[in-house]
């Protein structure tokens, strides 16, 4: 399900690099955290199957990450915005990166070092926008306080 989501700053883009599921070309993966998202109180949310963002994020993550975008998903019977391999260009699903335990987005047992694993970076953000996206709560502070800065 996704929702309607206001967003002030900070947001946070998180990534790492995994093999690709076809080909097992290196390619990076990403998402979005928030720490402050309107009713939600203190809860850091991920960000997952995103269907919207502003223009000015999406010019953003295009320069950061052009393999970042939006694709049609046979799974999801639904455009959203995807991770893809730079090399054979298949789309490497939100419920493979966000839904186990262990998975890049979902540090297992709240494991700190898994976490370390990812490099987080402030997104330039000046004013509250809203994303329509799927999220995720309990894990985000975790990668938050421990995810390398760059």
């Amino acid at each position: 399900m996704t929702d309607e989501l206001k967003i002030s700053p900070p947001l946070y883009l998180i990534g790492k690099k995994i093999h690709c599921w076809r080909c097992s070309a290196r390619m990076p993966v990403v998402t979005l955290l928030a720490p402050s998202v309107e009713d939600m109180g203190e809860e850091v949310c991920i960000l997952s199957n995103v269907r919207y963002l502003p223009n000015e994020l999406t010019s953003y993550l295009q320069k950061r990450v052009p393999t970042y975008k939006l694709k049609h998903s046979k799974t999801e019977g639904e455009k959203y915005y995807a991770n893809t391999c730079p090399e054979c260009g298949v789309l490497s699903g939100d419920f493979f990166l966000h839904s186990e335990p262990g998975a890049p987005f979902f540090p297992e047992d709240e494991d700190e070092e898994e976490a370390k694993l990812l490099y987080i970076t402030e997104v330039p953000l000046s004013t509250p926008i809203t994303i329509r996206a799927s999220y995720s709560m309990g894990l985000g502070d975790v990668i938050l306080k421990s995810a390398k800065r760059i």
